[in-house]
């Protein structure tokens, strides 16, 4: 899922202005500073708030963030995509310790290599992106395939949440 906006956020840029190469690749700069930002938001609302109740939030903003990159045909979505990646930020960590903590101690180390591996697995959603971009003929509407990653995301966490109340 960050793979997939991160590739195609410099193309998005160049798509909706006239920007050179050089212009646009200073918005996955960004990207990485939101990123990082929105960990360290993140974990302090961890602090404050259970894990699964803000990780469940964070997917649904990245839901509404991406549904208007991927629909508003603006400049202004370039800059959402960007936002994403805030959202992005607690992700990754948060759900290998989550799964982590559902495992028994004497099976966490498979399970944890299961988990990493998974990331190999995830790599086809670029693929699957540039695929939807040139089925539909427009790189900016494809970002619903990052979409409905976060949705299941936030379906994970919801679930997760209901399941501790």
């Amino acid at each position: 899922m960050q793979v997939a906006v991160w590739s195609f956020t410099i193309r998005l840029a160049l798509n909706l202005s006239e920007m050179n190469e050089r212009g646009a690749s200073n918005f996955m700069v960004y990207s990485f500073i939101g990123f990082f930002v929105g960990k360290f938001v993140a974990n302090f609302l961890m602090t404050k708030f259970k894990s699964d109740l803000v990780l469940f939030v964070y997917s649904i903003l990245g839901v509404f963030t991406l549904a208007y990159t991927a629909f508003v045909h603006d400049f202004s979505a370039v800059y959402a995509a960007i936002f994403a990646s805030v959202l992005f930020g607690p992700c990754w960590a948060t759900i290998y310790a989550s799964i982590l903590d559902t495992v028994e101690q004497e099976h966490r180390e498979v399970a944890g290599a299961v988990v990493v591996m998974s990331i190999i697995g995830a790599a086809v959603v670029p693929a699957i992106h540039g695929y939807v971009s040139d089925t539909i003929g427009s790189l900016q509407t494809a970002f619903i395939v990052p979409l409905f990653c976060f949705a299941y995301v936030g379906y994970y966490f919801f679930d997760k949440y209901k399941a501790h109340k």
